[in-house]
């Protein structure tokens, strides 16, 4: 603090009792500095080197949001969050109100519509950061309605400061600030109350979030000088949706850019960075150099390396019922309470995964039931390619994965970003499996990945990786007492080399062995 400023009460108390001088309120935030000490003048309004500050963060603890942001908001910012109604504004506002109080960072929540405060927080009681103790005491909830629409903008000015004043908050939100409504209200008018809100929330250290609703009669944030601003969208294309946040305008930082999906849930706002524009890992990661066997002697005994090196990506491409599951059931049932495994079915059942392996002898509920392997279903749920890619990264993590296998891509590329962005997103989900030394295994059925993205991706996605199988179906001879032969193509071998090109590969009850093809 520099020498000469007044304690922070002495300044406030001065600052409300020049409220009735007929001054403006950045007029009477100078003033009542001034009238403390000359020096305040220089430590408040001019950008003197000898007293320049580092801008402090506030962090909002909201998933995936500091991310965006690269740290979180400024303390003293003015930031609009603007979208339609339902899109998760107010949600959001509340999430980072009582996150904030449990730092001991109080709230002040102002509302302008008429609608009662217990029922705004009737809706929160079913999140899982809505805390009743806090409510009055931590966040206070006031209503500007009145001010509104009794004195216009310059009303609500005085009710903020002297609400802000009392209660000593950190952050304030006004939600519910529209332009057209029963208030007619200029765009000069607008400007004034943006300018005098920044001189506000800026004496007091106040970080503040402007909610309004993103049509034509919206607060015009390219006409105000606000700290940030946030557009929501809930984008919708034919039968499927998804909810996206694009950061406009963020000044003192740079951000990921971009659009960017979230979902709401009991927790609250979950936002996911795309993947593939976040920072790259610290370490790319290396191959091997042991190696991890494939789950099948016979397949591993064709493989000369003894299977595949340890942190490649393999993919297994075949038609629906060539066996691309059997490997994959066998590849993850090969996981070890040393090295655990992570199945992520995009299609098959759990009870169904657990109940096939077993007539197959490939021992898949037991290495569940030892904890080595952890079954997840994936997209299986209205969820966005970057939430599944965030959900990989999270269980990996979690639960210290060594081995993953992908059941079924088309699962991620049944969503609305993989035709424009699926590729690059596949390396980079990839490079960062690589990063954690983690040895993967996806399973691609050309025509429903095309089916799914609406584009035959199948060749462009298989070169990001290290090992390539592709399954061909062939029909028993006339005759044979056994099912059909799926001849196992060994396309590609990352530092390595296979002993033959293919093999027959019998999938039979009881036994799944490979054989020297013809």
């Amino acid at each position: 603090m520099a020498e000469g400023w007044p304690a922070p009460m002495r300044f406030l108390q001065r600052l409300r009792s020049r409220a009735t001088a007929g001054e403006s309120p950045g007029e009477r935030l100078h003033n009542a500095a001034l009238a403390l000490t000359p020096k305040a003048s220089r430590l408040c309004f001019a950008f003197q080197p000898n007293v320049m500050t580092r801008m402090k963060r506030l962090r909002t603890n909201v998933e995936g949001l500091d991310t965006i942001l690269n740290g979180g908001l400024f303390e003293g910012g003015v930031y609009i969050f603007e979208g339609p109604p339902g899109v998760g504004k107010t949600t959001l506002a509340n999430q980072i109100a009582y996150t904030l109080a449990r730092r001991e960072t109080r709230t002040l929540y102002v509302t302008m519509l008429a609608e009662s405060h217990a029922r705004m927080l009737q809706h929160m009681e079913g999140q899982v950061f809505f805390d009743h103790q806090d409510v009055n005491a931590q966040v206070f909830y006031v209503s500007g309605y009145r001010e509104f629409e009794q004195g216009g903008l310059k009303a609500v000015v005085g009710l903020l400061q002297g609400e802000l004043i009392r209660h000593r908050a950190g952050l304030l939100v006004i939600d519910g600030l529209v332009v057209g409504g029963p208030i007619s209200m200029s765009d000069d008018s607008v400007r004034q109350f943006v300018h005098e809100l920044q001189s506000l929330v800026s004496a007091l250290s106040c970080t503040c979030l402007i909610l309004t609703s993103g049509n034509g009669n919206a607060l015009s944030a390219e006409q105000t000088m606000v700290d940030g601003i946030f557009s929501f969208e809930d984008y919708g294309f034919h039968w499927r949706a998804e909810r996206r946040i694009q950061v406009r305008k963020f000044r003192g930082s740079q951000i990921i850019r971009g659009r960017h999906t979230f979902c709401i849930s009991s927790r609250g706002l979950q936002f996911f960075p795309r993947l593939e524009s976040l920072p790259p890992p610290a370490s790319s990661g290396t191959l091997g150099p042991g190696t991890l066997p494939f789950g099948l002697p016979a397949l591993d005994s064709v493989l000369r390396a003894g299977g595949v090196l340890a942190g490649s990506a393999s993919v297994l491409t075949g038609q629906s019922g060539s066996g691309k599951t059997t490997l994959a059931l066998a590849f993850a049932a090969a996981s070890t309470t040393q090295a655990p495994g992570l199945l992520l079915p995009c299609t098959e059942l759990v009870g169904d995964l657990r109940r096939g392996g077993a007539e197959l002898g490939l021992g898949v509920a037991h290495t569940m039931d030892s904890g080595a392997l952890v079954v997840e279903p994936l997209g299986q749920e209205d969820e966005s390619m970057d939430e599944m890619g965030h959900k990989v990264l999270r269980l990996v993590d979690e639960m210290k994965i060594r081995r993953l296998v992908v059941d079924g891509l088309a699962g991620l590329a049944d969503t609305l970003a993989f035709s424009e962005r699926g590729y690059r997103f596949l390396g980079r989900l990839l490079l960062e499996l690589k990063a954690r030394g983690v040895t993967s295994l996806f399973t691609v059925d050309p025509a429903a990945l095309a089916a799914a993205a609406d584009s035959p991706l199948a060749e462009g996605v298989v070169g990001w990786f290290d090992n390539v199988f592709a399954f061909d179906a062939s029909p028993a001879p006339h005759g044979a007492d056994r099912p059909p032969g799926r001849i196992l193509s060994i396309i590609k071998i990352r530092g390595s080399q296979a002993s033959q090109a293919s093999v027959d590969v019998d999938l039979s009850l009881q036994d799944a062995s490979v054989s020297p093809s013809a």
